[in-house]
């Protein structure tokens, strides 16, 4: 359901029971999701300890990738104001990357992350994506980085690399297997010809945070969608589960 708040802000919280999942984008589904061979595709779902929720489940095949988005590019850094978030739980952290933030494609048309961390570089196949990433063929596994590329021009190449003075690894705060993650992602716009400002947020399971927010060079026209992509780094079969994934959004003129 959608609530249009008195600050002018439309903030959609997710309900699992009404929302419509589908590997066919359109205007009628909620959740547009992806998978590879042998996976299981991302689907409604409700179990002890974990209520009602949505998960999926990659195959043990190294590079498959399951994905799971909004249905259309809502955003844009223009509008003032926009915001994705969710929770997630994996059943292993071992030999898995994940991106999660805004993309430019729905269902990365790549069918690989929108951005890779390998050793110490972070490269991108999408156009224009602003997140946080994790990937296990880093250098240094088991950290959560803040990451841009608009224009197919990466913000940081270098993943112990700073952006005005800030380190973008957000170091002490990591996802731990079957335990709840949460993350969101901001972007502020600064107006004409400058890019978005992106805040960036991540919460473990003991409830120790991290934020960092960054000037990026996110052009503010450029349409956007809800982004998470997990993809393995290994034959290593394991489960995704989803809750909370909701977005804000200013609207204009209010």
């Amino acid at each position: 359901m959608a609530n249009m708040g008195s600050q002018g802000i439309l903030k959609y919280i997710d309900n699992p029971a009404n929302s419509i999942v589908s590997a066919t984008e359109g205007s009628t589904v909620t959740w547009a999701v992806s998978s590879d061979t042998n996976d299981t595709a991302i689907v409604r779902a409700v179990a002890a300890g974990k209520g009602l929720h949505y998960a999926g489940a990659l195959y043990a095949t190294d590079n498959n990738l399951i994905e799971f988005c909004s249905n259309n590019l809502y955003f844009t850094a223009q509008e003032g104001h926009c915001s994705v978030e969710a929770i997630i739980q994996l059943s292993t952290m071992v030999d898995v990357a994940f991106n999660f933030g805004f993309n430019d494609d729905v269902l990365d048309a790549g069918n690989t992350l929108p951005m890779e961390l390998t050793g110490t570089t972070i490269s991108a196949t999408a156009t224009a994506f602003v997140g946080l990433i994790y990937d296990d063929d880093s250098t240094d596994p088991d950290n959560i980085y803040c990451a841009w590329v608009n224009g197919g021009t990466v913000g940081q190449t270098d993943s112990a690399g700073q952006i005005g003075g800030q380190d973008i690894k957000m170091d002490g705060v990591v996802p731990t297997a079957a335990k709840w993650f949460y993350m969101k992602v901001d972007l502020d716009d600064r107006g004409s010809g400058n890019g978005a400002r992106a805040t960036f947020l991540v919460v473990d399971h003991n409830g120790v945070s991290k934020e960092r927010t960054f000037d990026t060079t996110i052009t503010r026209s450029t349409p956007l969608c809800f982004y998470l992509g997990v993809e393995n780094r290994d034959a290593l079969a394991r489960n995704l589960y989803i809750r909370c994934p909701g977005w804000e959004q200013t609207i204009p003129d209010m």
